[in-house]
C-alpha cells in the first residue's frame, strides 16, 4: 500500500504479474509476448478506471443523488398508494350517514321555512309599503355582507356571555 500526498492510503491493487516464466527463459512466441502486454495494459487501464472513479467525487455525488431521489420517489408512491386506498374506504364508510343526515337537515329546514314564511305572511301583509321596501333593502344588505355581519354578530355574543359570566361570578 501506498499513501497518496495528503496521507490517504491507496487501496488500488498493484497490475498483475505477467505470467511466470522459468529464470533465464524469455517466451520465444511473439504472439505470447503481444498477449501479455494487452493483458498488462487491460489491467492497467481497470486500475485508472478505478482510481479516477474514486476521485470523481461530483459524479459520485450526483450518483448517490440519483439512487435517493428515486427511491423518496418509489416511497412517495407508496404512500399515495395507501393513502388513496385508506380514502376511498373512509369515503364510502361516511358517504351513507352523510348522505342521510343531509336528507335529514334538508327535510327539517324545508318544514322549518315553511312554518316562518307562514307565520310571517300576515305580518308582510299588514306592514306598510316603505317599511317592506327597507325590509327587503336590508335583507339584501344582509346577504351581501354577510360575513362582516357575522363577525359583528360573534363579537356582540362573546361581549354578552362575558358580561354574564362575570355577573355570576
Amino acid at each position: 500500500m501506498t499513501t497518496s500526498g495528503r496521507g490517504k492510503k491507496a487501496t488500488a491493487e498493484p497490475p498483475a504479474e505477467p505470467e511466470a516464466v522459468p529464470e533465464g527463459t524469455v517466451p520465444g512466441d511473439e504472439q505470447q509476448l503481444r498477449q501479455e502486454i494487452e493483458q498488462t495494459r487491460e489491467q492497467l487501464g481497470e486500475t485508472v478506471e478505478q482510481l479516477v472513479a474514486k476521485t470523481d467525487l461530483k459524479g459520485r455525488a450526483r450518483a448517490k443523488a440519483a439512487d435517493l431521489t428515486g427511491r423518496m420517489k418509489s416511497s412517495t408512491a407508496r404512500v399515495r398508494a395507501k393513502t388513496t386506498d385508506r380514502g376511498v374506504g373512509m369515503r364510502s364508510q361516511v358517504a351513507g350517514p352523510t348522505v342521510r343526515a343531509r336528507q335529514k337537515a334538508s327535510a327539517v329546514g324545508g318544514t322549518a321555512k315553511s312554518q316562518l314564511q307562514a307565520r310571517a305572511a300576515p305580518v308582510w301583509e299588514a306592514a306598510p309599503e316603505p317599511v317592506r321596501r327597507t325590509a327587503v333593502k336590508g335583507a339584501s344588505m344582509a346577504k351581501q355582507r354577510r360575513v362582516p355581519l357575522m363577525a359583528a354578530a360573534t363579537l356582540a355574543a362573546g361581549y354578552l356571555v362575558v358580561r354574564w359570566w362575570r355577573r355570576k361570578r
